[in-house]
């Protein structure tokens, strides 16, 4: 007899098993991924809500530097975040770029929530870098406050995202990718993704050292254009110097939702921070 009618089904299949990926065969080995990417982790300090009285802390109503006025834009305060103890975060894990002393304020226009792609966001955040012992502050009346949650430190592994070269040079299978970003999200167990240093957990596109390099230098970002915009160039390469300062997660018990449960991200440049300079900060904010 001639070819059976199955013939042109299985060539068909063929077809769409080259155009869509699927593989015939075994399926390929999977490699311990945590000992593959273990040279590419950075180490980073998660930040847990604790009943303990620390000195560190989210919401609540901080105490400002004497000479300091409470961040404000327009003239409507900024909501306060978080006050962040820095000799207890160094003696959890050292970040070499941050002094090891001092207090650092964080500030947010909770309300309006800037994402950070445009120059003009600049002022939305603010964060207040404490060397000495402060002085007793009030929360503005019409500042928004939120609950106030102790906090505690331990550090953690982080990775950067697959779509990093380093990674992409690794060559993960399917089943070795799905280990990697499983790896990466369970460092923090069940509790929200709240970080000072190491690499983002990411909710969109792994480009937000670029777009605070671009935004913070006057580069509109909220389009394609700007990143092929002959400025963009001549910026791309301070990218590097971003380092991740503060990551505060969508959280419940702060009564916060950033977006659509997205993140908070603080970035600044490692140069700004060694040299105490964290009214250069900039925020980005992600989300589903």
């Amino acid at each position: 007899m001639g070819t059976s009618w199955a013939s042109p089904i299985r060539r068909d299949m063929g077809i769409i098993d080259r155009l869509f990926g699927r593989k015939n065969g075994p399926a390929q080995p999977v490699r311990d991924v945590a000992e593959l990417v273990a040279p590419l982790s950075t180490r980073a300090v998660q930040l847990l809500k604790c009943a303990d009285a620390t000195r560190s802390y989210f919401g609540g109503s901080p105490s400002l530097p004497e000479a300091a006025a409470w961040p404000s834009k327009a003239g409507k305060p900024l909501t306060f975040l978080a006050s962040l103890d820095l000799e207890s975060l160094s003696q959890t894990l050292p970040v070499p770029w941050l002094p090891s002393s001092g207090r650092l304020l964080f500030f947010y226009d909770v309300d309006n929530q800037p994402w950070g792609f445009d120059p003009k966001d600049r002022g939305s955040w603010a964060v207040i870098f404490e060397r000495a012992q402060a002085t007793s502050s009030d929360l503005p009346a019409v500042a928004r406050g939120l609950p106030q949650h102790y906090v505690s430190f331990q550090t953690i592994s982080t990775y950067p995202s697959g779509e990093r070269p380093e990674v992409a040079a690794l060559g993960l299978n399917d089943a070795e990718s799905d280990a990697f970003i499983d790896l990466g999200s369970s460092a923090y167990g069940d509790f929200p993704c709240h970080q000072v240093g190491g690499f983002p957990s990411l909710v969109q596109g792994d480009d937000m050292e670029l777009e605070c390099q671009l935004a913070s230098n006057g580069v509109y970002c909220g389009e394609p254009a700007a990143y092929r915009d002959p400025e963009t160039a001549r910026l791309r390469e301070g990218a590097e110097d971003w380092k991740l300062l503060l990551q505060v997660d969508s959280d419940d018990d702060l009564e916060v939702m950033w977006g659509d449960a997205g993140v908070l991200y603080f970035w600044i440049r490692e140069q700004d921070a060694r040299a105490g300079r964290f009214d250069n900060t900039w925020v980005v904010l992600q989300c589903y």
